[in-house]
């Protein structure tokens, strides 16, 4: 008997592991506002933001601190004297070359709250000077009431409409929407979605087009790879919308939300990965700004970019009413009152949806820094435990979380959600990156399978021997401990090929000559811009441009820096110049034959005679052109 119990207590825990295991594959993951806060907390510890601001934020002005300061500004009431101080000495002691981050600093110095003529100056002189990102970020700066010399707010709306793709999207150049460039160009627009009638059209359209470029992850890719900064600015672009990117059927395939195609990067660090498994700054930032852009989306608090909370020196804008067309619109347009149902404007089904939403009467914030959400009298506490986790709490009693089913649109739950209780489906603390397919949970799932398969065998064989139990045990939890600390991966993800032989012609150049008469980040950058002269190299059918690259650099000893995962090549540096380097739109492209092709550089199989170029931008091939 004794044996007998021995036998089934070693065989529970390992079936108890194999079902977790299968469960949390299945598993439809969704997230509360509670979730997505403890998710901010992760990145800027709520308690803390005024440490941060004053820290990171006032030490990084000028560089990578821009787009926190906006969402930080965006997510609470705090000090930003410091960081304006330190931004305003940086602009005064470097030339700033690019349009739109000229525009980027004003935006930040208007979140935090500066009467800095520098805003003023930058909405006068650099909106629409390059391409479509500086009239998607002037836009931004005319959205919160500066005037500018170079166009009204109607009319660069109506020039941002003629720079849409034949498919529906927005690009910086090239004939196919990007999934960035459209996400953005629509944060801009959606304060005259439902006003324009023009606007709304085009953007519905470019919301279709979003969904069909969605993949079955529940991301987006960019230049041909998926990406945590791609699902990031779609989450933003949705949140400005009103539109919940956790529950609108048009973005979520095979089960997977747009939501669920950012956290898939999430990392147990609180940080966020780029494509892979490592902690990336681009990515972690561009992830907080969507998550604080969602919490603002749940709380009927405007888009990301609605700096309404903020005090500065422009005139407030001029409301309009719902017009059904776009006469007579000069000046500025506010954000029309809209409502939050999320169903992206199907006014039928926000007339469905209106008497179920319940919306905050107001929003405030305690002497401690805690949210206080008054609804139909009644209020609700979010505030962080002291083991640090985050709840949502009625005063009188604890309310039922949101229903977690997949509608057409939107839940009812309005901007507002309720008390996070224990019964969540799935915490937000263990969302760890693991969004993406991976054979190991099937192979764990199968030695504890197989193992309990041989504790069953060995008991109706009456070796009831405790020993032969343990035995059992012990090569299983070896099995699964392999299995943990080891990757395999596949031939072709693994292969380094050679492309020095081969029945292919190709021509190969790397240059950087956009940059050539600028302070130069370090000393293997060429004074003349040339990394690689044109050489010609040898390729085999079924190489790509990636290895044709790979290769030619390792004969060489150039460095490369290639951030890709899973078969999908990110060049994020050549010769220690790296993305970012020269401002927010700069890195590596490539170009074939002349052409910018539409995917990433392992997925495009060269042929012989290509010409293929790496050239380095400043303006995401704008400069290129």
């Amino acid at each position: 008997m004794r044996n007998k119990l021995l036998a089934i207590l070693l065989c529970l825990p390992m079936l108890f592991i194999g079902i977790c295991t299968a469960h949390a594959e299945s598993a439809d993951v969704t997230y509360t506002v509670a979730q997505v806060r403890s998710l901010c907390d992760g990145i800027v510890a709520y308690s803390g933001a005024q440490s941060f601001i004053d820290g990171y934020l006032r030490s990084n002005a000028g560089t990578t601190a821009e787009f926190y300061a906006i969402a930080v500004s965006q997510s609470g009431d705090y000090d930003f004297s410091s960081y304006e101080d330190a931004l305003l000495s940086y602009l005064d002691t470097h030339e700033v070359y690019s349009a739109t981050s000229r525009e980027k600093y004003a935006l930040a110095l208007a979140a935090a709250g500066s009467t800095d003529s520098y805003i003023s100056d930058t909405a006068d002189e650099a909106i629409g000077e390059l391409g479509v990102m500086s009239l998607v970020f002037g836009l931004h700066l005319l959205n919160n009431g500066y005037d500018s010399d170079l166009y009204s707010a109607d009319g660069l709306v109506s020039e941002l409409l003629s720079w849409r793709k034949s498919d529906g999207g927005w690009a910086v150049m090239g004939s196919y929407s990007d999934t960035d460039v459209t996400a953005m160009t629509l944060q801009a627009l959606a304060p005259y979605y439902g006003v324009r009638s023009d606007v709304t059209a085009a953007v519905n359209e470019a919301l279709d087009k979003l969904s069909s470029m969605q993949l079955d992850s529940g991301g987006f890719k960019t230049m041909g790879a998926e990406n945590c900064e791609s699902a990031a600015q779609v989450i933003i672009a949705l949140s400005a919308l009103g539109i919940d990117p956790q529950y609108d059927s048009r973005f979520i395939k095979n089960g997977n939300s747009a939501f669920m195609g950012m956290m898939q990067y999430h990392l147990s660090s609180g940080s966020f990965a780029h494509t892979g498994a490592s902690a990336n700054d681009t990515a972690t930032m561009e992830a907080y700004c969507a998550l604080v852009a969602y919490q603002r989306m749940r709380y009927s608090q405007g888009s990301l970019y609605q700096l309404d909370h903020v005090n500065h020196s422009a005139p407030a804008p001029v409301t309009k009413g719902n017009n059904s067309d776009n006469s007579g619109n000069a000046g500025h347009l506010s954000a029309p009152s809209r409502s939050s149902s999320g169903n992206g404007g199907n006014t039928s089904n926000d007339t469905n949806n209106s008497n179920n939403t319940s919306r905050p009467d107001s929003v405030q914030t305690d002497s401690n820094g805690n949210r206080i959400v008054i609804i139909n009298g009644q209020r609700y506490i979010e505030a962080t435990t002291a083991s640090g986790e985050m709840v949502t709490v009625n005063v009188s009693e604890t309310e039922a979380p949101v229903s977690n089913e997949t509608t057409q649109h939107a839940p009812t739950y309005g901007g507002f959600q309720p008390a996070a209780t224990a019964d969540m489906r799935v915490a937000a603390s263990t969302a760890d990156g693991g969004g993406k397919a991976s054979y190991k949970p099937y192979v764990i799932l199968g030695i504890v399978l197989s193992a309990s398969a041989a504790c069953a065998v060995l008991y109706l064989l009456k070796k009831r021997n405790k020993k032969n139990y343990i035995a059992v045990a012990v090569i299983a939890a070896a099995g699964v401990l392999f299995i943990l600390l080891t990757d395999f991966q596949s031939p072709d993800s693994h292969r380094e090929s050679s492309v020095t032989d081969g029945d292919l012609t190709v021509t190969l150049s790397i240059r950087c000559d956009t940059i050539a008469d600028r302070k130069k980040v370090n000393s293997f950058i060429p004074d003349d811009g040339v990394i690689l002269d044109t050489t010609t190299c040898h390729a085999s059918q079924g190489d790509t441009v990636y290895d044709v690259l790979q290769a030619a650099l390792s004969e060489r000893d150039i460095p490369m820096d290639n951030r890709g995962a899973n078969g999908s090549a990110y060049i994020a540096g050549i010769n220690g110049l790296y993305e970012f380097d020269y401002g927010d739109l700069s890195g590596w492209m490539y170009r074939v034959n002349g052409d910018f092709p539409e995917v990433g550089c392992q997925s495009y199989y060269v042929q012989d005679g290509d010409t293929i170029e790496w050239l380095y931008t400043t303006e995401i091939g704008k400069d290129l052109e």
